[in-house]
């Protein structure tokens, strides 16, 4: 679904990470780790958008029956972007609304993604009422709630608890067993063992690994341990 080619990304001048090629296709979980600053987020919203590759290809292809394809992308970033003049299910029931479903549809892939983070008790509050935490799973809710076939998430997990970070995964894994795509950044690799299918690793500006989960934790040159080294830098 996303075919990566000899893609160098970064700001301007500077170069965060080159020579990324990869390809990531339906029914795959692809954990995306690295170290702070390895470029994780610069690599996401490069894939969706945001910023412009410095060189090489991103193709897209998705297959949807909406009027614009993107409908069938959920995408929530580290910085939140919510509405902050509106209440929690106000908020989430904007994404089923904007991705092109009835009003009867989208409240009750409202409630259902409420629900699963555990937010539906706070539906009627202002969002800047809430903690960070809250607003973070407001911001998830909200992509969840509009039914893509392609999850993009970055660090999805920070300020969410134990429990409600695997109800979320779980609920992606069963999305990935349907056919959906997920893309995750995490710095919790424990939690992405058990969910995930694939790893990107990028580190040192460049891209270190992209293969099975297996592979990677069973590696003979030690990924694993040197991902864990860089990330306790």
């Amino acid at each position: 679904m996303i075919d990566v080619s000899n893609l160098t990304i970064g700001y301007k001048d500077t170069t965060v990470v080159k020579n990324l090629d990869f390809k990531l296709n339906k029914g795959e979980f692809i954990a995306l780790i690295g170290a702070n600053g390895a470029g994780k987020s610069t690599l996401i919203n490069t894939l969706i958008g945001i910023n412009t590759p410095l060189s090489g290809k991103i193709s897209w292809e998705l297959k949807s029956t909406k009027k614009n394809m993107f409908n069938d992308v959920g995408f929530s970033p580290q910085s939140q972007l919510i509405d902050w003049y509106t209440n929690v299910l106000d908020n989430v029931i904007q994404g089923p609304l904007l991705a092109g479903y009835d009003l009867r549809t989208a409240q009750k892939y409202a409630k259902e993604a409420l629900q699963l983070l555990d937010l539906y008790s706070l539906k009627d509050k202002a969002v800047d009422h809430i903690s960070g935490g809250q607003q973070q799973r407001v911001q998830i809710a909200r992509e969840i709630a509009r039914k893509p076939k392609l999850y993009i998430l970055d660090e999805p997990t920070t300020g969410l608890d134990v429990e409600t970070s695997e109800n979320l995964f779980k609920y992606l894994k069963k999305e990935v067993e349907k056919g959906a795509l997920v893309l995750t950044s995490s710095h919790d690799l424990t939690l992405l063992e058990d969910y995930a299918t694939q790893v990107l690793f990028i580190n040192d500006h460049a891209q270190k690994y992209f293969g099975s989960l297996n592979n990677f934790l069973n590696d003979s040159t030690s990924l694993r341990e040197k991902y864990l080294k860089e990330r306790g830098k």
